[in-house]
């Protein structure tokens, strides 16, 4: 039902938050915010001013911002500050355009933040909370000799009757529910975790996925995450970071700054779906991953199309040349197992050699082809 909001106050009657950022500013209150650095640190920009003297951060959302609307906010900073210091927060609409200073009343009325969304309701959300996500393993292979190279992280999650709940799933619920940074780090955290604790350290690879869509500023997006390789024992030159979603990244120069930002830490990086479009392939030769992936639609392909397997064959020599592993994803049949092998691919992935699974698997489900 819409609402018809040309007869109301709405000073008296405050409209629903969504209904209300097209003409707000949300204003985010900090009892002290030296201690939060997390919100200080933040580039300052049109959509994130900090105001000292007030403790405050003023955040524009709605139309013409990254952000789009206070739930998206909340989760961003639910990923950054520890829960205590989250519940001390409290927000307020602002009206754009007029100073803060000249807005005191409705600062005085700012309400816990965590009041003005309703996030701890969803189902995600819960999940989250509760830790009901797991991990399964993927794992792949040496070509040659089907020895285990490593293995891609895949998240699951777990309803609250114990079903499993699938990554389609849980990636609409975060799009649904403004949750995509909470998601994205909870689950490239808990994947490395789970991986230490598992004995997944070298020679073991670990292939981690991220969106580069949740993550606003890495220096601070990313501390986290680098600090859980640490503490899992694993080495930074064993983890890959797999970019994925790349044709929703709007800027190509944050795509590179994220890459930039693992890099220098050691780690390797790959690019999803590489071959399935221009975009991918402009990508790869932009970014020059360390990891090129080749979409499983075109190495299913590759047995009965010339044009497909001719695709395939430029990636796999583009990355011979250039010093780059190349893994052919989703091979399911004998034939593209074949085929694969003979374009000299170096890495090996899907149901025909292992399926996803809570126990990371030692050995591939056939064995090598004969030379």
């Amino acid at each position: 039902m819409e609402l018809d909001t040309g007869h109301l106050n709405t000073a008296k009657h405050p409209l629903p938050c969504e209904c209300r950022t097209d003409a707000r500013s949300l204003v985010v209150l900090a009892p002290e915010l030296e201690r939060y650095p997390e919100m200080e640190g933040l580039t300052p920009g049109e959509d994130w001013q900090v105001n000292r003297p007030l403790s405050a951060v003023r955040i524009e959302v709605g139309s013409g911002s990254r952000w789009s609307g206070v739930a998206e906010v909340a989760a961003f900073l639910r990923t950054e500050v520890d829960a205590d210091r989250f519940a001390g927060l409290r927000g307020a609409w602002a009206t754009r355009g007029v100073p803060l200073e000249e807005q005191l009343v409705t600062l005085l009325h700012a309400q816990p933040l965590a009041e003005m969304v309703r996030v701890d309701s969803s189902l995600l959300a819960g999940m989250l909370a509760e830790n009901r996500m797991e991990t399964w393993y993927q794992p792949i292979f040496w070509a040659g000799t089907l020895q285990v190279w490593g293995y891609e992280c895949l998240m699951r999650g777990r309803a609250a009757d114990g079903s499993l709940v699938s990554p389609v799933t849980l990636l609409e619920w975060a799009r649904q529910e403004q949750l995509a940074f909470m998601l994205d780090r909870h689950v490239r955290e808990m994947h490395l975790r789970n991986a230490g604790a598992a004995g997944l350290g070298p020679p073991h690879h670990l292939l981690v996925n991220f969106l580069p869509t949740a993550i606003y500023q890495p220096e601070f997006c990313l501390r986290t995450t680098v600090r859980a390789v640490a503490e899992s024992g694993l080495e930074p030159d064993h983890v890959v970071f797999e970019v994925v979603e790349t044709e929703h990244v709007p800027r190509r120069e944050h795509l590179r700054n994220l890459l930039k930002f693992y890099r220098d830490r050691g780690f390797k990086v790959a690019l999803d779906d590489v071959g399935s479009g221009f975009s991918g392939l402009s990508l790869m030769a932009d970014l020059n991953p360390d990891l090129i992936k080749i979409d499983r639609e075109m190495v299913s392909r590759a047995p009965e199309s010339a044009l497909h397997r001719d695709v395939c064959a430029a990636l796999a020599r583009l990355g011979q040349d250039n010093g780059q592993l190349v893994l052919a994803e989703g091979v399911e049949r004998e034939e593209e197992w074949a085929v694969m092998t003979e374009l000299g691919v170096n890495l090996l992935q899907g149901f025909l050699f292992g399926r996803p699974d809570p126990v990371p698997a030692k050995e591939a489900l056939v064995r090598p082809r004969a030379v």
